[in-house]
């Protein structure tokens, strides 16, 4: 067999209620994981199909060792046997354990439903091609060892018609954590043939451990494909095969196409204040939750963002829903009646208001001259008018653009948006990612005369890093283990 140069770790564990969140690595002993490496020599679909068979193997399915056809059930990555029928905690079959199914089934369609698949557990009608993911059975059945839960395929590019194998009837917990463990190994067998790899650590420096992509476990609670730039790796953090950061989210649209999320929206109420006058500075308490988690929240002041924070940390039990968040009025704010809301965001942009609290900051305005530039007054109340500004338009003032960023550039100022630096997708074409930091940057417009577009921030990081798509190519197949916790 020849080897290629590329190599994934292939050990994971499912989460564990008791891990010790300070260090993975002396929970994952090294040399427990075997690397293997296989050459693919396979078609590359042209697009998938948009379709994910959740297969229960009702009576045993009979896997075939082969090349890689989900519907003449062959696989190149086990040896081969009967994939035993999906079973309950106490190890029932059939309709006794149809209640544990539906509502495995339906954990993991609601992972999936922010992209255009359909996950069902019937195989399409007419033929149609799809992607199958066995969740049944145990690694013996096919010829595995005993301390695996899960195998896949990836490449950077999706696959069709393929199987991965994720050994549901092999979970060691029980009750709702089973089913959650189980979800979560699905979700990452799954995605791994779409072109994802695992993840490491979100560009903002938080552990990816609320991404099913991860092997991480200093996190716990519902996981979800995240909207968030990531460094890719499985005990530390590496650089993508595939290049640049992963963005769970980005990648799956690209490959599926963009869905609804089936989960709530976040909710938002403002604490405090209730009402009346309020002094500079000051500060509104807010409850916001979401099964997702919330990602940030914004504090409005008549129809303008004025502060933003993010969201609370994930622990053991995941995001607190609701969490308390405190938001700061800058004392720049001018004084006048003042509309008080509060916008509760998931990772998915989806967003809820808090209902209005209206108070008052000195005295009302009487005209815009006591209030900020561009400004109006009305109703004693300083605002500006809706922002038009869209990216790359001219502007004089922040408040004018849409993202809130007018930009001074060597071309001039421009309406422009925070974008992650070597991230996929990181500006819209004709637009460079340009570094303020190490790793964030602005978009600016590309200056076609090839005499530099811009320079922002420091003197060192002015370099233009233009977003370079991804080719379809496939780096070979890699088989991606999970190991089951706990297993001798």
């Amino acid at each position: 067999m020849r080897r290629l140069p590329l190599t994934f770790v292939l050990l994971a564990l499912s989460s564990a209620a008791s891990a010790d969140p300070q260090d993975v690595q002396n929970r994952i002993p090294h040399g427990q994981g075997r690397l293997i490496t296989m050459p693919y020599n396979g078609p590359v679909a042209a697009q998938t199909s948009g379709y994910i068979y959740l297969n229960r193997c009702t009576g045993g399915c009979m896997i075939t060792h082969g090349a890689d056809d989900a519907r003449a059930m062959t696989s190149s990555i086990v040896a081969g046997g009967l994939v035993k029928e999906f079973a309950n905690d106490a190890g029932a079959t059939g309709a006794a354990a149809d209640d544990a199914w539906h509502a495995l089934l339906t954990c993991v369609q609601e992972v999936y439903s922010p992209f255009a698949v359909t996950v069902a557990d019937v195989p399409p009608p007419n033929g149609v091609s799809y992607t199958m993911g066995i969740a049944a059975g145990n690694p013996q059945d096919v010829g595995l060892s005993n301390d695996i839960l899960g195998v896949g395929l990836a490449t950077c590019a999706p696959l069709d018609n393929v199987i991965s194998f994720s050994f549901s009837n092999h979970e060691a917990s029980s009750g709702l954590a089973r089913m959650y463990d189980a979800c979560w190994t699905i979700a990452q067998e799954t995605a791994h043939n779409f072109g994802l790899e695992h993840e490491y650590q979100f560009s903002d420096g938080n552990s990816a451990c609320s991404d099913p992509m991860t092997y991480r476990m200093d996190c716990g609670g519902e996981k979800f494909f995240r909207n968030k730039p990531a460094a890719c790796g499985e005990y530390a953090s590496r650089a993508c095969v595939c290049g640049g950061l992963q963005n769970s989210v980005g990648k799956l649209t690209k490959a599926l196409g963009a869905g609804t999320s089936t989960i709530p929206a976040p909710t938002s109420m403002i604490l405090a204040p209730a009402g009346g006058a309020v002094s500079a500075g000051f500060t509104v308490q807010v409850s916001a939750g979401s099964r997702r988690g919330v990602d940030h929240v914004e504090l409005w002041l008549n129809n303008h963002n004025w502060a933003t924070t993010p969201g609370a940390a994930f622990g053991q039990n995941g995001q607190a829903n609701p969490s308390n968040y405190s938001l700061t009025a800058p004392a720049m704010v001018p004084d006048g009646v003042i509309d008080v809301v509060a916008k509760a965001y998931d990772d998915l942009g989806i967003e809820t208001d808090s209902a209005t609290v209206t108070v008052t900051k000195g005295a009302a305005c009487t005209s815009a001259a006591s209030c900020l530039t561009g400004q109006k007054c009305d109703s004693g109340k300083c605002f500006w008018d809706p922002p038009t500004g869209q990216l790359g338009d001219k502007c004089t003032y922040n408040e004018f653009c849409v993202s809130g960023m007018c930009q001074d550039s060597s071309v001039g100022q421009y309406c422009t948006q925070s974008c992650v630096v070597n991230s996929e997708g990181a500006c819209p074409a004709t637009y460079d990612c340009i570094a303020t930091t190490d790793t964030q940057g602005v978009c600016l417009p590309h200056d076609s005369s090839g005499g530099g577009c811009c320079s922002v921030g420091h003197e060192s990081s002015s370099a233009v890093f233009a977003h370079i798509g991804l080719g379809l190519f496939v780096f070979g197949l890699v088989v991606v283990r999970r190991r089951r916790r706990g297993s001798n």
